[in-house]
């Protein structure tokens, strides 16, 4: 651990203090209210290495379904549509079971690029998939049945002398694991909302808060020191021409790999980790009665679909 992440890690144990001068006031004027405070630093900062940075777990985790539960949702969704197809003469290629993806987690690149790995062959861009899921090329009559309308947008009634589902097969399977939709990444409202309020005010406070401000000057000056210029990781790459194209080009690789080398090197991952989680500990605990519906619900969720991920095992 370098000493600047030393001295940032015993910061954070620290609750942020704003200082409000109340002298010089006349008699009978009232004192402006204090500014608001930051939470209580009640996580310890990590200093994640680029092995570490996907085992970390923001606390509105432990609210939402795992990241192989996700896989598992993704593959129940496409396993459903395959058979539904497969009912009108389709066959769809499938995995035999639910693959987990980086996609697949909370923190993915929710601060910025953090793996040298993946940033040395794909820079800002997201990396393609594995070429060894297979991935259907769907024909005309394939995907009207699939999404329930023609090439002209016209419903489509009836595929192969059958009755079609209104949507087609994606919208009948929507409909049937609607139940089973992630807290937070549905229509709903109530619990099923809280999820996705509270990852996003915890990130938006996060981005004003002093200690992850501080660190991000820190990480633009080392950028700056190796020619490039960023105010900050999520506007990072934003504006090179590449990012456009299908692939990265050596300009962005370089810029992409200071980027991370940076990030190591001010421990902006474990701060910035560290400060929103601070957030969301301090919104978890003035609703504790709402976390717990919504834990409820995500156990609802997980047990349901276990419950079909095993009865489709084999199929």
């Amino acid at each position: 651990m370098t000493a600047a992440a030393r001295v940032h890690r015993g910061r954070l144990l620290t609750p942020v203090l704003i200082a409000l001068a109340v002298g010089g006031c006349s008699a009978g004027q009232a004192a402006p209210p204090p500014a608001p405070a930051s939470p209580p630093a009640v996580v310890a900062t990590p200093t994640p290495g680029p092995s570490q940075v996907a085992e970390l777990r923001l606390p509105i985790a432990e609210y939402m379904l795992t990241p192989q539960q996700a896989a598992e949702l993704k593959w129940l969704n496409t396993k459903k549509v395959a058979i539904c197809m497969k009912q009108y003469g389709f066959d769809l290629p499938m995995t035999p079971g639910p693959v987990v993806s980086a996609s697949d987690s909370l923190l993915f690149r929710r601060y910025g690029l953090t793996d040298p790995a993946s940033v040395s062959i794909w820079g800002y861009h997201l990396p393609k998939r594995d070429t060894a899921t297979p991935r259907a090329t769907l024909s005309p009559a394939e995907n009207a049945l699939l999404l329930g309308r023609d090439a002209t947008g016209k419903p489509l009634t009836s595929s192969n002398g059958q009755a079609v589902p209104a949507g087609g097969c994606q919208g009948k399977v929507n409909t049937d694991l609607q139940s089973l939709q992630p807290g937070g990444q549905g229509s709903g409202s109530g619990a099923s909302q809280l999820a996705a309020q509270t990852k996003a005010e915890s990130f938006s406070r996060s981005m004003t808060d002093p200690r992850v401000k501080e660190v991000f000057a820190r990480w633009s000056e080392c950028m700056r020191a190796d020619g490039f210029s960023a105010p900050n990781p999520v506007e990072a790459g934003g504006d090179l021409p590449s990012v456009k194209q299908p692939e990265p080009d050596a300009a962005e690789i370089r810029m992409a790999q200071t980027d991370v080398e940076c990030k190591a090197r001010t421990n902006l991952v474990g701060i910035w980790f560290a400060v929103e989680a601070d957030y969301q500990t301090a919104a978890i605990a003035q609703q504790p009665q709402a976390f717990a519906a919504l834990k409820a619900e995500r156990d609802a969720q997980a047990a349901q679909l276990a419950q079909q991920i095993a009865g489709l095992r084999g199929s």
